[in-house]
């Protein structure tokens, strides 16, 4: 099984690619799949001026659903020198983390966790 839906539109600022560019090179050796993944959608990505609203941007809080779980989650999109495993705090070296970075809210995306397709809808962010 792969993916049937079209990857979704995502819009990231310059300074959130720079810096997720940089953790994805760096994070190769020890994170091969999610380095190859933030590679993807950053290259897909459309880029903005650091100042120029985004999609779901570093350190924003975010509403998401996974999957078909009827219950939404709310988290902060991370940078790795965060406390591990504090509440709330979605690392961006994670495979949710990925996902998130530049989405707009309604807006779905897939991918493959093991034999399994998985999907993250954004719902709100930015408070």
């Amino acid at each position: 099984m792969f993916p049937s839906l079209p990857l979704p539109d995502i819009l990231i600022n310059a300074d959130d690619y720079n810096r997720v560019m940089l953790l994805a090179e760096r994070s190769f050796h020890t994170q091969p799949y999610v380095s190859a993944y933030l590679e993807r959608e950053l290259k897909r990505a459309e880029v903005c001026d650091p100042w120029d609203p985004a999609g779901v941007s570093m350190g924003q809080r975010v509403m998401f659903r996974l999957d078909d779980e009827p219950r939404m989650r709310l988290g902060v999109l991370t940078y790795p020198n965060r406390p591990f495993g504090e509440r709330g705090n979605v690392p961006i070296l994670g495979p949710v983390g990925a996902a998130l970075i530049g989405m707009h809210r309604n807006s779905t995306i897939e991918w493959m966790d093991g034999e399994r397709i998985r999907t993250l809808t954004v719902l709100d962010y930015g408070w």
